[in-house]
């Protein structure tokens, strides 16, 4: 008489369920634990392209008036600055570019201002600085983009 193999079950074993488990669900926490970190930096990143972008193009506005226009009374009368006496020496105070939405870095970003600064570096070369500024987490950030203006 011949003695008959068992068959042999194909499957999983409890221990081999619970060690996958394990790994997935330790797998899905990492996931979950990252998430707060990639959403401050997207966050962080996202305010400063903002910055970036208004002063870029307050920067483009002004250059494009010209040497001549790059005085408080111009600047005033073209509507880039929104006072023609200065806030400080040589510095103006911005809220919008070219009257655009959402051109304002009080709308754009929290605590959000502009500044522009003219300051005569030659008789025929003025240096201008755009400065935003934003309140980030009680940590006060800036962006500053700076050009020289020649009269040709």
């Amino acid at each position: 008489m011949r003695s008959q193999a068992k068959p042999r079950n194909s499957g999983h074993t409890l221990i081999e369920i619970m060690i996958a488990s394990f790994l997935v669900l330790s797998c899905a926490l990492i996931f979950a634990a990252t998430m707060p970190t990639a959403n401050t930096s997207r966050a962080k990143a996202n305010f400063n392209n903002q910055a970036t972008a208004l002063a870029q193009k307050q920067m483009e506005s002004l250059k494009s008036r010209g040497f001549a226009n790059l005085t408080g009374a111009q600047m005033f009368a073209n509507g880039l600055i929104d006072n023609a006496a200065p806030v400080s020496a040589d510095t103006w105070e911005w809220t919008d570019v070219d009257n655009g939405e959402n051109d304002s870095p009080a709308d754009v970003l929290p605590d959000g201002e502009g500044t522009v600064t003219v300051q005569q570096v030659r008789f025929d070369l003025r240096r201008v600085t755009i400065r935003v500024t934003w309140r980030e987490r009680d940590t006060d950030r800036e962006v500053v983009v700076a050009s020289l203006v020649g009269n040709l």
